[in-house]
């Protein structure tokens, strides 16, 4: 127990002795604390001072790396001009070698083009060369923007002088480049190859009827292949493959805002109202028949406020005009050459001839308009689908830039439709005569009239053109369509479509005039005259023209109802779809021809005596039956033209019928010679041989009034002509009908009675068989 307590003490005494302990080193830490608080106070004091240096050395090394950095690009932007010009320059100057080549200036370069003499005086342009300006172009424009945002910078104003001078140097070295490279490659179209069939008469364009031409059209159209089916030609892409990279490279660089420094367009360029939205009654000639140019919307200079598009957009037009305008003047020539080949028939008719090239040029310059889509579907296209995709994060992009590319092209095809719409015209006012009956010439005096045969060929020639435009206006429009494609709804129409549209208004305008002038010459057709009256009585001219005139334009009803639809006719005041079809023209001009008939042959009967209205007669009966036998209904199935309707058959047969009846009339006069003489008149002499003298002068009587009336007759009638053989024959049988039958059995019956002593014979000279030889003939032409 002692033991617990002795340890228990020990171990309280060193548990005192530790925390005393402790106690002292607590003491002698706190001092040290102390003194190191006042050490790290002091040392505090003096380092606050090199920080502070240290950290605005810091800020002053930043600001020094920025303003070297600012300088170094600065001296980048300053040395643009140093770096940018020469490939600008460059291009420059082989726009210039290229000007003097063409121009004759440089012989030798003329001679050898891609010779390197003489390098110091001209350059031959390579496509790299090309791609370096369009680079430098871009790295011009970058370091304009840059000193824009700089303009309190002394040197500013003199940069962006020389940055413009530049950069307006190689716009206007890469657009008569561009005008260069285009107008070169030539026309889009190329002669299409034709396989002749051994053995077989080739037919084409140049010697295709209407009715072929507007077949071949018609099953082009129902097929989808129409530009393969037109034209001698087919559309071409003329452009190489390498111009066609420096082209692109030239829209690329210059498409969108890139052809200027300054900011877009916030407006639109005052020259793109010109070609859309353009009325339709302001397409009117204005210039001179047969210039090639039609009207002065198409005379001005393309100004869509982009140069590049202005310089594509002239130098096509420039080719395309020249490709209709040649190919014209080619069809031209070969027409000269023919003339005197033309005969007067539909096919070689010279108003035909020249209608059928109007037609071939409306193809060609289809397909001259779809090889210019080509082209620009190649060079211009590209630039606007890269503006498309560019569009949403770049502001800087001219909003009219698409709407521009759209008038140049609507200015290369306006060119084609304009000489085209000429040419049109042209054949309307000088093979189809329009203005002739209105004009007059030198000396002041009216021209004479048109004739039926020329206001016919006119006629037809009119609706064969019509017949073209009609089917080929809706096609050639939507290739002159160019759709804009800026968002702001319902697009207008531009100066090509228009002109699309007009084609169309003038031909129908045009034809109906040529439609009214063979009405017109018909029913003012001359009736009186002795050139009026032939002595024959024969088929009129009148009426073998105006039969040549409903045959050459029955195969045209599409095309006249085109007309009637749209313009009041003065035999048809219904328009639209109750307007007449063709049938009702035709029966407008058969009756009209009837009428002038009627006229003409009431001057016959101003002859005295019977022998007028025999005429008169006559000359009805050889127009009616002329009339009846080549337009009346059809015999065979593959017989050409015939009018079908009952009124043609009435009428004419009516007529014809009444007019045989007059002039059989004029023979049943013989028959009142031919009466019979009772039994008990008759008293016989000398044995009942010979009948008494007051007997015999009634037989007498009988037989020489016959014979004198028969004798006037015929010398009358004999001069009278029918050309046709079936009217000739059937009026010889008519007339013998008349009277023979009954002279026959007059003459039977009193020829054996001796009535005459001494000149029975010449009483009797007239047998029935001689009277049949002499009317036999009756009627054939002297000629």
């Amino acid at each position: 127990m002692g033991a617990l307590k002795t340890e228990s003490r020990r171990r309280l005494d060193a548990l005192n002795s530790s925390i005393a302990k402790m106690k002292s080193s607590t003491t002698e830490a706190a001092l040290s604390c102390d003194q190191l608080t006042k050490r790290a106070r002091q040392l505090d004091s003096l380092t606050s001072p090199a920080s502070d240096a240290s950290s605005l050395l810091s800020k002053a090394s930043n600001n020094l790396g920025a303003t070297l950095v600012l300088m170094k690009d600065a001296r980048e932007k300053f040395d643009t001009i140093r770096d940018c010009e020469p490939a600008i320059e460059r291009l420059h100057r082989g726009v210039v070698t290229l000007q003097d080549i063409k121009s004759g200036k440089s012989k030798k370069q003329r001679q050898n083009p891609f010779s390197e003499k003489e390098a110091d005086k001209s350059v031959i342009l390579s496509e790299q060369d090309v791609y370096a300006a369009a680079d430098s172009m871009e790295i011009i424009r970058d370091a304009y923007e840059y000193f824009l945002d700089r303009k309190h910078w002394r040197s500013t104003a003199q940069a962006l002088s020389s940055l413009e001078r530049v950069h307006q140097m190689g716009v206007s070295s890469m657009c008569i480049l561009e005008s260069f490279h285009l107008i070169d490659s030539g026309q889009a179209v190329r002669i299409k190859r034709v396989v002749k069939q051994e053995g077989e008469e080739q037919i084409t364009p140049a010697n295709e009827t209407a009715e072929q031409t507007r077949d071949r059209l018609a099953a082009a159209l129902q097929n989808r292949d129409l530009l393969r089916s037109i034209g001698e030609f087919e559309e071409h892409q003329p452009v190489e493959a390498r111009l066609v990279r420096e082209l692109r490279g030239i829209f690329e660089c210059l498409s969108g805002n890139g052809f200027q420094l300054v900011p877009p367009h916030k407006q639109e360029p005052p020259g793109l109202a010109h070609h859309f939205g353009i009325p339709a009654n302001r397409v009117v000639r204005t210039e001179k028949v047969g210039s090639g140019v039609y009207t002065n919307l198409v005379q001005r200079p393309l100004k869509t406020g982009f140069p590049h598009v202005d310089a594509y957009g002239e130098s096509r037009k420039t080719v395309a005009f020249q490709c209709v305008d040649q190919y014209y003047r080619r069809l031209k020539a070969e027409r000269k050459r023919n003339t005197e080949q033309f005969a007067a028939n539909v096919v070689g008719d010279p108003a035909d001839a020249a209608s059928r090239d109007a037609v071939r040029c409306l193809e060609h310059a289809m397909v001259v308009v779809a090889g210019e889509k080509n082209v620009y579907r190649t060079i211009v296209s590209p630039s606007l689908t890269k503006i498309i995709d560019e569009d949403a994060v770049n502001e800087d992009i001219s909003p009219y830039y698409r709407k521009a590319c759209a008038a140049a092209y609507s200015h290369i095809a306006s060119a084609v439709v304009d000489k085209t719409m000429d040419i049109i015209e042209t054949v309307f006012l000088k093979e189809g005569m329009i203005g002739h009956a209105s004009g007059a010439n030198k000396a002041g005096e009216a021209p004479p009239p048109l004739t039926v045969r020329q206001a016919a060929a006119a006629a037809a020639a009119g609706l064969r053109m019509l017949d073209g435009v009609r089917m080929l206006g809706p096609s050639l429009a939507k290739l002159c369509d160019m759709p804009i494609g800026d968002g702001t709804g319902e697009e207008p129409q531009s100066l090509a479509a228009i002109l699309c549209i007009a084609i169309h208004r003038t031909t129908v305008k045009n034809t109906a005039r040529t439609l009214e002038n063979l009405a017109k010459a018909i029913n003012e057709d001359p009736v009186k005259g002795s050139a009026q009256r032939v002595k024959d009585a024969r088929v009129a001219l009148l009426t073998i023209d105006v039969v040549r005139a409903v045959k050459v334009i029955s195969p045209f009803e599409s095309a006249y109802k085109s007309v009637s639809k749209r313009r009041q006719l003065p035999w048809d005041p219904n328009m639209g779809e109750e307007a007449g079809e063709l049938d009702s023209f035709i029966r407008f001009l058969v009756m009209r021809l009837v009428n002038s008939l009627k006229g003409k042959a009431l001057n016959y009967t101003k002859n005295t005596g019977d022998i007028g209205l025999a005429r008169s007669a006559m000359f009805m009966m050889n127009n009616t039956f002329y009339l009846r036998d080549e337009l009346g209904p059809k015999v065979n199935v593959d017989e050409e033209f015939r009018i079908e309707t009952s009124w043609f058959v009435d009428k004419v047969n009516k007529l014809f019928e009444s007019e045989k009846g007059k002039y059989l009339g004029q023979w049943e006069a013989l028959n009142t010679h031919l009466t019979s003489v009772e039994h008990d008149e008759l008293e016989y002499q000398k044995n009942d041989t010979i009948l008494s003298l007051d007997s015999g002068r009634l037989i007498k009587s009988r037989f020489s009034g016959f014979n004198e009336d028969f004798e006037r007759i015929f010398e009358e009638h004999k001069e009278l002509c029918v050309v046709d053989p079936r009217l000739r024959d059937l009026l010889q049988q008519e007339v013998a009908g008349v009277f023979l039958p009954l002279y026959r059995k007059f003459y039977d019956k009193y020829s054996k009675i001796r009535f005459s002593k001494k000149h029975q014979n010449e009483y009797t000279k007239y047998s029935p068989l001689k009277i049949e030889e002499l009317l036999n003939r009756l009627y054939i032409d002297a000629e």
